[in-house]
Formats: C-alpha cells, structure tokens, sequence
C-alpha cells in the first residue's frame, strides 16, 4: 500500500511541474516584452503538445490493442501527468500566446476569414481535449487513487483518450497550416 501511495505521489509530482511549466514560460516571455521569445514558447509548447498527441493518437492506440490489462494500468498511472496536468496547461497557454503574438504584430482581425477559420480550428481543438483526453485522464487517476484497479475502466479511459488525442491532431494540423499559410502570405 505504501508503494502505491508513493507511486501516486510521484505522479502528481510530476504532473504539478508539467501543469506549471508552461503558464510560468509565457509568464516570463510575456514580461519580457521579447516577441522572439513569446514565439518560442508558443511554438515550443505546441510542439510538445502536438508530439504528446502524436504518440498519444497515432502510435498508442495501435500499441494499446496488443498490450494485456496489467500494463495498460500501469501505462495509464504514467501517462496522467502528461494527460491530465500537461495537456490542459498547454491547450490553454499555446492559443493564449499565438493570440498575443498576433495582436502585438498587427495581424489579428476578428474579420478576417483566416482568423475566423483559425479561432473555430482552436476553440475546437481545446474543447475536444476537456471532453476526451482530460476527464477520461481524471477517471483513470481517480480509479487508481481508490485503489480499485477497475482494468475494465482503465483500458475503456486509455481507448477514449487515445481517440481524443488522434482528434487534435487533426485539428493541430489544421491549426498549424492556416499559421503556416500567414507566416507565409500575411
């Protein structure tokens, strides 16, 4: 029992510094007043978020059909700091510094079509991450922390998360080609 609450500790250890890195890294971007640097961490963060779904929505949901129960519960207690602490923080830090990056360059207009398009892209993209990869994260971490080991469950939360996380993806690189086209065109 010890080994399990220390397990659990540990977990929302590291998921407490996945939460706080990235809202502390704009903080510190934002204060600087350094465009170079805000854009660093928004496409920093991005890409950490877009590799987690990566991993999380194209490899592991081939991995998950072929691995046994036992292994998806402990798959699942190391991946909530990633799913249910890094995801949200970056889903929210990411748009917010794109945001602030393209109103500090003068580009921003909520009449421009691009915008519009890159605004509904967004709004979708985070919104499938708090209906999908957050609370099926929260259930697995809740399960765990009760100490029932509901495999069933796990398993069912781990599929629904690895849907979700494919989803965004999608969105993502949407997202990522309508930035790429003003980057380009703009």
């Amino acid at each position: 029992m010890n080994e399990h609450r220390d397990s659990l500790k540990d977990i929302y250890r590291t998921g407490i510094i996945a939460l706080v890195i990235p809202p502390l890294a704009f903080i510190i971007a934002y204060i600087s007043g350094s465009m170079i640097f805000l854009d660093y961490i928004h496409v920093l963060i991005g890409a950490v978020w877009t590799g987690v779904d990566v991993f999380l929505g194209l490899l592991f949901s081939n991995v998950i059909r072929t691995i046994g129960p036992e292994t998806r519960k402990n798959i699942g207690m190391r991946m909530i700091p990633m799913t249910l602490f890094f995801v949200p923080s970056a889903s929210i830090i990411t748009p917010l510094a794109g945001y602030i990056l393209a109103l500090r360059a003068g580009i921003f207009s909520f009449t421009t079509p691009l915008f519009i398009a890159i605004i509904i892209t967004g709004t979708i993209l985070v919104s499938i991450g708090f209906l999908t990869v957050v609370p099926y994260s929260y259930g697995i971490a809740r399960n765990i922390s009760n100490g029932h080991w509901d495999l069933d469950i796990i398993s069912r939360n781990m599929k629904i998360i690895s849907m979700g996380a494919l989803l965004q993806l999608v969105f993502q690189v949407i997202i990522i080609s309508l930035m790429a086209y003003i980057v380009v065109y703009l």
